[in-house]
């Protein structure tokens, strides 16, 4: 089967959006599938063995290099005569949309409310542009299947959009089990010596690429809480990102020595196993891949009610949903839970529900094949 995949940057190590396109086409591509790649920017490596065909999205435009790229990459793919297409961002038209990059709409609500915040948002023309583009995604003959990671996300799209209930399905993230497993918990003390942890410290964990959105001050916040009546208590933040600020609130509290700042790394299934708890609570995501990949090192997860892979969590069984991400005593309180009775890693993987990143590849398939029957 010839694919035609769209993604804005096809590079492995760009993001997580991003390393599941190229694995997801490699997986494909070692299938026998021949596979075409539509995008901006690329990586010979991630590419190899796959025809790539440019489409700029030039900076000069502004707000409205995203509608360029989305109405020119569409075309692109259906002119490489690929039997399917599938759109990872947000491009038109094609065969299945996958909405791993959320929606605007949702997200500018939570960011800026309902009320007058929004409305001074959008006087700016980037999100005007993006809110017409994602309305524009999910008229109708753009797409013959809309695929969400999440049930968070599919009931966004119905209840905002319109989309009839057959036209959306549900395909959670894969996890690699390959590189997250609970084995690697048998290397925590090695990696905590390696960075000045005690090894009977309990460890908090903090981890993302977009550190505001992704909670890194509610988590500081939640932290500080905790040491107050926990003196284990130890933090982590591993990523690229600011975090002077979240620093600095450690260093008032009284807890530079017992925090540890990493920048981005390819040990962090090794940090999710040495962790004794990881906290994500975010602003919005569709699904965080930070929160699977930890639940698969048997590691308990306190995350938001903003986030889809919320329907990973079993409250008190693999760790909690907060009520409210921005609340420091209860991130407080549900880390202290966890951290008083941990969890088994076994039973933490067996209640998450989680798939691998193989059978969601051939999930993918199979709803590229059910939007071709729907489309004709």
């Amino acid at each position: 089967m010839h694919i035609a995949i769209v993604r804005t940057e096809f590079i492995r190590n760009r993001g997580g959006a991003e390393r599941y396109a190229v694995n997801l086409a490699r997986h494909w591509l070692a299938q026998g599938h021949r596979i075409s790649v539509v995008c901006t920017r690329h990586e010979a490596a991630d590419a190899e063995g796959m025809q790539v065909v440019k489409v700029s999205r030039p900076k000069v435009l502004g707000p409205y290099k995203h509608n360029w790229f989305a109405k020119r990459a569409g075309v692109a793919a259906l002119d490489t005569g690929a039997d399917a297409v599938l759109c990872l961002a947000r491009a038109w038209p094609g065969d299945v949309l996958r909405l791993g990059d959320g929606l605007h709409q949702l997200w500018l609500e939570v960011r800026y409310g309902t009320d007058g915040a929004r409305r001074r948002a959008l006087l700016n023309p980037r999100h005007r542009e993006l809110l017409k583009l994602e309305t524009g995604l999910f008229e109708p003959g753009r797409f013959g299947l809309y695929v969400a990671n999440s049930e968070m996300m599919r009931e966004e799209v119905l209840r905002r959009f319109g989309v009839s209930a057959e036209r959306i399905t549900v395909i959670p993230n894969g996890v690699d089990w390959s590189l997250f497993h609970t084995g690697l918990r048998d290397g925590r003390d090695a990696l905590r010596q390696a960075h000045g942890i005690p090894p009977d410290a309990k460890l908090v964990l903090f981890s993302g690429m977009d550190f505001r959105r992704k909670g890194l001050p509610e988590a500081v916040r939640g932290f500080i809480e905790l040491a107050k009546q926990n003196d284990a208590a130890w933090f982590a933040c591993v990523g690229p990102g600011y975090t002077d600020a979240a620093e600095e609130e450690l260093r008032r509290a009284g807890l530079a020595v017992r925090a540890r700042f990493i920048d981005q790394t390819g040990e962090i299934a090794a940090w999710y196993a040495a962790a004794d708890v990881f906290v994500l609570p975010t602003m919005h995501d569709p699904s965080a891949n930070a929160v699977t990949e930890a639940l698969a090192c048997g590691t308990p997860v306190i995350t938001s009610a903003e986030n889809g892979a919320r329907q990973h969590i079993r409250d008190g069984v693999n760790g909690w949903v907060l009520r409210d991400r921005t609340d420091a005593t209860e991130l407080a309180q549900r880390m202290g839970q966890l951290l008083d009775n941990p969890p088994v890693p076994d039973a933490v993987v067996d209640a998450s529900s989680l798939i691998s990143h193989d059978v969601n590849a051939q999930r993918m398939l199979e709803a590229l094949k059910q939007a071709r029957v729907l489309r004709s």
